[in-house]
C-alpha cells in the first residue's frame, strides 16, 4: 500500500465508524464497524493500515464467511500475495494455502508449536499474514503472539549496540531440510516441497527497523534462525537462548483466541507466534493469505 500520512485513529474512528480496541497493552487489537466482504474505502485503508502499524496484530470478529476472492481482496490492501514453498494450497487457488490439523493428528503432526517469524529462511520474508477461521474444534487451538519490538527494548543499551551490527543465518533444515524426517506426514507439508530448498540460507538483521514506524525490533527465532554470521553454532547458541527466553515473557505477547469466520492480520515482521495444540479429536482448519515482504534492513 502506498504510504500516506499518519492519521489519527481517533479522527479516523470517528469519520468512519471503525472501532479499534486494544487485546493487551503489548500488541493487537479488535477491530469492529466493517464489512469485509466489501471493498474497503480508501479512508478506511488508512485508519485499518495505522492500527496495523500501531497493534501489529488486528482480529477482525464478528465477519460473515468470506469467498476466497474477498479473502484475497482483503490481504492486497497491504500488499502482493507471496508463494511460500512449503505451505499446502487450497485447491483451485494458488494464492490461497491451508493451516490443517485433522481429528487424527497427535502433537508431533501439527506445525508451528515453537516461536517463529514465518519463512525467514527466505531472502525477502513476508510482510504478513491474513488468516481466517473456517472449522475449529470446540475449544483449544489458540494462536500465541510476542511483540518483537518490546523484546528489543528490554535490552540494555549495550547490548542493543552490540547486536546492531549483526546479522543471522537462517534456513528451514530443521523443517523441511536434512535435519528434518518425515517432514510431509509430520508437518502437513506440500508433497513436493524440495529438501533442497530448506538447506538454503539467507542472513539478515539481528535488529531490523519497521519502514513506517521506524520502532526497532529483534529478528531472530528458534524455528529458522541456525547462528550469528561469522560465529559458529556453539559460539551463537547461549546469547541466542537469552533472546529466544525474552519471548515468553506475557507482558510482551497475548493468545488470540479463534471464531469462526474470524479474520486475523499480523505482521511478520515486528511478530512471532506459536500455535497452541491443546485440542484432539476434531478438525482445526483455517486459510491465509501471505503478503509479500521486503529484505530486511
Amino acid at each position: 500500500m502506498t504510504a500516506r500520512h499518519p492519521l489519527s485513529l481517533e479522527d479516523a474512528q470517528a469519520r468512519t465508524g471503525i472501532q479499534i480496541r486494544p487485546i493487551t497493552g503489548a500488541l493487537g487489537a479488535r477491530v469492529t464497524g466493517i464489512d469485509l466482504r466489501q471493498p474497503l474505502a480508501t479512508e478506511q485503508r488508512d485508519v485499518v493500515q495505522a492500527a496495523f502499524d500501531h497493534h501489529l496484530l488486528l482480529t477482525f470478529p464478528g465477519q460473515q464467511p468470506l469467498s476466497p476472492e474477498q479473502h484475497m481482496r482483503f490481504s492486497e490492501v497491504f500488499g502482493d500475495h507471496q508463494d511460500l514453498p512449503h505451505i499446502p494450497l487450497v485447491e483451485g487457488y494458488p494464492k490461497l494455502q491451508e493451516v490443517l490439523a485433522e481429528a487424527t493428528h497427535v502433537k508431533g503432526q501439527v506445525a508451528g508449536q515453537n516461536w517463529h517469524s514465518d519463512s525467514s529462511f527466505l531472502s525477502a520474508p513476508p510482510l504478513g499474514v491474513a488468516m481466517r477461521a473456517v472449522e475449529l474444534p470446540d475449544f483449544g487451538g489458540d494462536t500465541a503472539f510476542v511483540n518483537m519490538c518490546l523484546a528489543y527494548e528490554s535490552l540494555s543499551p549495550a547490548l542493543q549496540q552490540m547486536l546492531a551490527g549483526m546479522k543471522a543465518v537462517h534456513s528451514a533444515t530443521r523443517v523441511f531440510g536434512k535435519a528434518s524426517q518425515e517432514r510431509e506426514v509430520r508437518l502437513n507439508m506440500r508433497a513436493n516441497t524440495s529438501m533442497d530448498e530448506g538447506e538454503r540460507e539467507s542472513a539478515h538483521p539481528v535488529v531490523r527497523t519497521h519502514p513506517r514506524t521506524g520502532r526497532k525490533g529483534l529478528f531472530v527465532n528458534r524455528v529458522y534462525t541456525q547462528r550469528f554470521e561469522g560465529w559458529t553454532a556453539e559460539e551463537s547458541a547461549p546469547l541466542l537462548q537469552y533472546l529466544y527466553s525474552l519471548y515468553d515473557r506475557p507482558e510482551f505477547g497475548c493468545r488470540i483466541e479463534w471464531h469462526p469466520d474470524m479474520m486475523l492480520l499480523w505482521d511478520n515482521r515486528f511478530t512471532q507466534h506459536r500455535a497452541i495444540f491443546d485440542y484432539q479429536g476434531k478438525r482445526r482448519y483455517l486459510v491465509r493469505t501471505t503478503i509479500q515482504g521486503e529484505r530486511p534492513a
